[in-house]
């Protein structure tokens, strides 16, 4: 066994170039002396002398102002079996990449008083192999797979210090900032990615503090340098699959523009038409295909990245490829632009948008911002997934779409998509629409019984909406509908098994909701283990008139006229407003413009009077961008003529013109000598 360890330990070395950075240092020779240099630094704030090295200074002060507790490592949040192996889905290829090295150090580590951990980038431990024995003290120090030794939380460690410094670290007995953990000692060496040096997670070797060694911190150096040279086979075999599957499609004739990247968004390749397809639809994309093979040396590793290929690209472009049920990288068919059919280029790219064959549920998700592109394509990653999602955002930005176009591109997708509104339903009538009941379960009942949405989802998904505003009584019982699958209906005793994949949504802030008592912390973390955040209007403000225009059209194919075009002065309204109402309100508003202008062009003449004072004026409340004032300027222009106008039809009564226009009489005449509107000629 020690002969093992010892050329593992000159290997590692050779290879690693690795040298102890405790080697004589007062951690080890003078261990009080890093005692009570930590308790000056609590007492008095600083140190006076330089006994601690620079490395654990810097991560004590770091300990210091996160209040991080100096006697215990805080203990992460306890993680069932089922939470922990979705935690670790997510980190599926890490963990497969890391199992060989897992295995050897199983056998290496046996008897040697040490333990080996694989850890995500958060600091959370994902799997842990080594001496038994140290792995039965381990559970009394929460070194345990699932528990969290980021810095924050647990104070100066291997882990959480590696992590935040980006490089190897070893530390020992009393320089761990929590009195509890000082028996112990930790090496920790980071993971990057092969290709693009960003940290994927660490390696840690703990032992209590009689087992330094030099060769802790090699081997966890080693084992890093190992996963990452797995990753990066694992990552070319990947690239050589996308190839395979794609042949066909890259050897098919045709006029679209051809790119395929792989799940981090690299160019793998492109067809002959890509560059003049992407030419002119206006788009500046490098389509040097990257070589991950030159990108291993450390001048490609650590170069400038351009823009991610992703989030340049229409959304509605983007095509996910699978290979026995796993998703192994992306392929963008660009379609060459048809000749503009509108008046202006806006209008053209909204007739593009409904006239595109739709190949999915997101689809329908209109916009080219960065950040909601990010949604869609973190949204189509999820929809596979066979985990819980919660989806955060105002009201109005369009969860429910996402939810459901997240079902249409699921393994169910075949099967009901079933939504419910839980703040919209009494806490009554909310348990008998989620839970069904059975005939004669209480007054009222409808004869025969329901069958509940819960039920009726089986099979399928399950879309809570606002499931913040679940009463807190029927929380618990939700939550034993997730763990144990299977449901009673009220009134019922006799359970019935049920399947069905959950998203819910929420505009609260569920986590200060736990903290506030107002929703169970057990059923917070079990919907979110994954959570994807959808922006509001106001971050997408250079998706605005796309929407807009999109609306349009769906209204004229609706109702069978003509496609309405945007007035030049209607359309910097709808850039400069903030839209507290989001999609919906901007719906809204739209729908209401098409059916009061008789004309083919809408302007701001056709919103209704109370909506345009209200939401795109001046003022302390309207929500729009300062803008100068001037007769050339459209929105004063605009609003100086719905104020004449209302005054107008109120026959000069400034009281009735300002209830019309919903704003204060004060107000009122604030615009009127703004504008230098004189009432007398009005009434």
């Amino acid at each position: 066994m020690k002969r093992r360890i010892h050329n593992y330990k000159n290997n590692s070395m050779n290879a690693t170039n690795v040298k102890s950075t405790l080697r004589g240092s007062a951690a080890v020779e003078h261990p009080r002396k890093i005692a009570k240099a930590r308790e000056a630094l609590l007492s008095k704030g600083s140190l006076s002398d330089d006994s601690v090295r620079p490395l654990i200074q810097a991560s004590w002060q770091r300990c210091v102002s996160d209040a991080v507790n100096p006697l215990v490592a805080n203990k992460a949040i306890e993680l069932d079996e089922q939470q922990l192996e979705s935690v670790r889905e997510s980190y599926r290829e890490l963990i497969s990449a890391s199992e060989p090295i897992l295995r050897d150090a199983k056998d290496l580590l046996a008897d040697s008083g040490t333990i080996m951990h694989l850890v995500a980038p958060t600091g959370m431990i994902l799997c842990s192999h080594g001496d038994d024995h140290t792995r039965d003290l381990a559970n009394d120090f929460s070194l345990v797979p699932g528990a969290n030794w980021n810095e924050s939380v647990a104070g100066t460690n291997a882990i959480g210090t590696a992590l935040n410094v980006g490089s190897a670290v070893q530390v020992h007995a009393y320089e761990h900032f929590c009195e509890n953990i000082n028996n112990w000692t930790c090496s920790a060496a980071v993971i990057r990615d092969p290709f693009e040096n960003k940290i994927l997670g660490a390696v840690n070797i703990s032992g209590l503090k009689n087992t330094l060694h030099d060769y802790c911190l090699a081997l966890a150096v080693s084992g890093a340098r190992r996963i990452e040279g797995q990753l990066a086979q694992l990552q070319m075999a990947k690239r050589d699959l996308l190839l395979g599957i794609t042949l066909d499609r890259f050897g098919a004739p045709g006029s679209d523009g051809l790119l395929l990247l792989d799940l981090n968004g690299r160019l793998v390749r492109t067809n002959h038409q890509a560059d003049r397809v992407l030419a002119s639809r206006g788009l500046k994309i490098n389509l040097s295909p990257s070589n991950p093979i030159l990108t291993l040396n450390e001048a490609g590793r650590f170069s400038e990245r351009s823009e991610p290929i992703l989030n340049q690209l229409d959304p509605q472009w983007v095509e996910p490829l699978s290979h026995q049920g796993e998703q192994v990288g992306f392929i963008a068919v660009i379609p060459f632009p048809t000749p503009k059919r509108t008046a202006t280029a806006r209008a053209s790219g909204a007739e593009q948008l409904t006239n595109r064959e739709s190949h999915n549920g997101f689809s329908r998700l209109v916009g080219r911002n960065p950040l909601f592109i990010k949604s869609i394509q973190q949204a189509a990653r999820l929809a596979k997934a066979p985990i819980p999602v919660l989806l955060q955002g105002e009201t109005g930005v369009g969860k429910e779409l996402f939810a459901s176009a997240m079902h249409e591109m699921s393994p169910a997708s075949s099967k009901e998509f079933i939504a419910l509104n839980c703040g919209s339903l009494s806490r009554d009538l909310l348990a008998g629409e989620l839970f069904g009941y059975v005939d004669g379960a209480f007054t009222g009942a409808r004869r025969g019984g329901m069958t509940g949405k819960i039920e009726a989802a089986n099979g399928g998904t399950l879309f809570l909406d606002e499931i913040g505003e679940m009463p807190l009584d029927l929380q618990p019982m939700f939550l034993r509908v997730l763990q144990e699958s299977e449901i009673c209906r009220i009134g019922e005793t006799q359970p019935r098994k049920v399947s069905f994949r959950l998203i819910a949504a929420t505009n609260r802030d569920l986590a200060q909701e736990v903290a506030e008592g107002r929703f169970r912390m057990d059923l917070y973390y079990r919907i979110s283990s994954m959570t994807l955040t959808i922006p509001p209007l106001r971050e997408r403000s250079d998706d605005v008139l796309l929407l807009a225009e999109h609306i349009l059209t769906g209204l004229s194919e609706q109702h069978g006229g003509a496609i309405k075009q945007l007035s030049p002065a209607l359309q910097t309204l709808l850039e400069n407003h903030s839209w507290p109402g989001n999609i919906r309100e901007l719906s809204n508003l739209i729908t209401a413009a098409y059916f009061l202008t008789d004309g083919d062009q809408l302007t701001p003449e056709d919103l209704p009077a109370n909506l345009l004072a209200q939401n795109l004026t001046g003022g302390t409340n309207a929500g729009i961008h300062t803008h100068e004032i001037g007769a050339d300027n459209p929105l004063d222009q605009a609003e100086k003529e719905v104020i004449c106008r209302v005054i107008q039809e109120q026959g000069g009564n400034l009281t009735r013109a300002a209830r019309q226009l919903n704003i204060a009489k004060s107000t009122l005449y604030i615009k009127l000598s703004k504008y230098g509107i004189d009432r007398s000629t009005l009434g």
